[in-house]
């Protein structure tokens, strides 16, 4: 993983790429932005033009540093993210104070292959608050030959002391246009390529799960389960959040994403066809569709500020729980 095969985020490139030439690189970066752009790709890539010895700065993609790097195997790049706390606990839903400990202990080590070590942490949204102190200390002492990069798509969830510490990286959602290539050249079917493109909302990730043999049949069987929301027991509110909430692995966490893609769409939808439904109140009539507009403003409201708790809550089936009881009771 290379430079040269991150498509779409030619400003954080271009930030790197110039940090690198002029050997200004941060100890310590945020990559900051939606889920499924690159940043992951992207936190490689760095490790490749870091600890690649042909082309410094780069990476060949070639030589040995860059194989082990392509295969998950260099043993100076450290990884840790949900997955790996899933292998140590199978309830796992945050980041771990022993992972960060095993971050710093790495990283305080000398190198085997090289004289940088470059720890990655993913999803760094769900550390626990223990896991964020521990990791500020090595970001108040950082090793001199270390790299240190935070993937989160919600930033505003780590600590303030820690964002400060850091170099912030932004990523930006893709272009339609570019998603439909990517999914093209992976063998995609063109007209599905440019539907799921269309609903994917910047994320590549998202655009994969929709163009998945099941995507968009499931996006609109769940649009029903939400549209039958008004009507539904509670048992069946609850079972749907724990449907909702189950999806797992790397898969599955695209699979989270589009679920909260598609719950926040269906809220929008309901928007506008309340304002499209809503007569002009300049006659004397229409003041109760209005009221309806005002009502579909407050779900959105409340959707986006409960699916904002989804990257900080402990425990995601409470999330949906809250989620979908209060656009149950907000018809």
């Amino acid at each position: 993983m290379t430079f040269e095969s991150i498509r779409g985020q030619e400003r954080a490139l271009g930030t790197l790429r110039r940090a690198l030439g002029r050997g200004r690189l941060a100890h310590a970066l945020i990559f900051a932005g939606p889920a499924g752009v690159g940043k992951r790709a992207t936190a490689r890539a760095l490790a490749t033009a870091l600890f690649c010895k042909n082309e410094p700065g780069l990476g060949c993609g070639a030589c040995d540093d860059c194989h082990l790097l392509e295969t998950g195997g260099h043993p100076d790049l450290l990884v840790e993210d949900l997955e790996r706390a899933r292998e140590e606990r199978a309830t796992a839903s945050k980041l771990s104070i022993d992972q960060i400990r095993r971050v710093r202990a790495q990283l305080s080590m000398r190198g085997v292959r090289s004289d940088k070590k470059v720890g990655i942490i993913d999803q760094a949204e769900l550390l626990t608050t223990d896991a964020q102190n521990a990791l500020l200390k090595t970001l108040e002492e950082p090793p001199g030959h270390t790299t240190l990069i935070l993937i989160a798509t919600n930033a505003d969830a780590l600590l303030s002391t820690i964002r400060s510490r850091c170099q912030s990286i932004l990523f930006a959602p893709l272009e339609p246009a570019l998603i439909r290539e990517l999914l093209e050249s992976e063998g995609t079917d063109p007209e599905l390529a440019e539907t799921a493109a269309g609903l994917a909302e910047g994320s590549l990730d998202r655009a994969r799960s929709l163009a998945a043999e099941d995507g968009l049949e499931y996006t609109a069987e769940l649009r029903t389960k939400l549209d039958a929301l008004p009507r539904a027991t509670l048992p069946e509110v609850l079972d749907l959040a724990a449907e909702l909430a189950a999806p797992r692995g790397e898969k599955g966490r695209a699979r989270q994403q589009l679920n909260r893609a598609t719950v926040l769409e269906w809220c929008r939808d309901r928007v506008l066809r309340a304002a499209e439904a809503t007569a002009p109140p300049t006659d004397g009539y229409g003041h109760d569709r209005l009221d309806e507009v005002r009502r579909a403003l407050r779900r959105v409201d409340r959707a986006y500020a409960i699916s904002r708790e989804f990257e900080r809550n402990a425990n995601s089936h409470l999330a949906w729980d809250r989620l979908l009881l209060d656009l149950r009771e907000s018809r």
